[in-house]
């Protein structure tokens, strides 16, 4: 991998890792462009002797990512890009039988896109929509290469299934693990991926792309 390169991929909550559910499912190839949306439904109220409706916001739809499209290929390596990336994506929007529920996940790539408080990376989120077309295939039809385009629905703070949990009872120290970012870490410890910067601060981490396997981080409790 290319210095500074980074992987885009879909972290699932430590919590939802239930059964055959994935740790995580990596992109072969980062999206080209990544759709942000969110709609509201106001309510027109017409009055009498004016021209124009009030508007009275009531609610609305919840925040989306939508990947246009997202390759997936494994020709080189002659296996079946659906055994290898699209059957985890499908453990993903499936509901789980341990959980009543669809696993949540986090959206990373990298430590830049959306750090400073940008809800592509901060936010939780449930796959609701995948549509796979696969393009590619070996002379015994093993599938080697696939489009994927993908929905990102955001959970709700005040969803029953989300965790209560929003700090760890004391300090503790994490192993990295190959792959970890500072944004999963917290996602993980604290329910909250906007609190990597507090892990960064308890471990003196200026760059927060340095992570190395195998080193200790000291998770610290927020106090209240």
């Amino acid at each position: 991998m290319a210095e500074g390169f980074e992987t885009a991929k879909l972290v699932v909550h430590k919590e939802d890792k239930k059964g055959d559910v994935p740790s995580e499912v990596s992109f072969s190839f980062n999206p080209e462009a990544v759709r942000v949306t969110k709609t509201l439904k106001p309510r027109e109220q017409r009055q009498a002797g004016q021209d124009s409706a009030h508007l009275q916001f009531t609610g609305g739809d919840s925040l989306k990512l939508e990947f246009g499209e997202i390759l997936f290929d494994t020709f080189e390596d002659r296996k079946s890009v659906y055994s290898t990336h699209i059957q985890d994506l499908e453990k993903l929007i499936h509901a789980n039988a341990e959980l009543h529920r669809i696993p949540r996940v986090l959206f990373v790539w990298g430590q830049g896109f959306g750090s400073e408080g940008g809800r592509i990376n901060t936010g939780t989120w449930y796959i609701t929509a995948l549509d796979v077309n696969y393009i590619m295939f070996l002379p015994n039809g093993t599938p080697v290469r696939a489009k994927c385009k993908l929905t990102l629905t955001e959970v709700p703070d005040d969803n029953p299934s989300k965790s209560v949990k929003s700090s760890p009872d004391t300090a503790h120290v994490h192993l990295v693990s190959r792959g970890d970012s500072l944004q999963a870490i917290a996602f993980n410890e604290y329910d909250d991926p906007a609190q990597w910067r507090r892990i960064a601060e308890a471990n003196g981490i200026d760059d927060p792309l340095s992570l190395s396997p195998g080193r200790r981080l000291l998770i610290p409790p927020i106090l209240k």
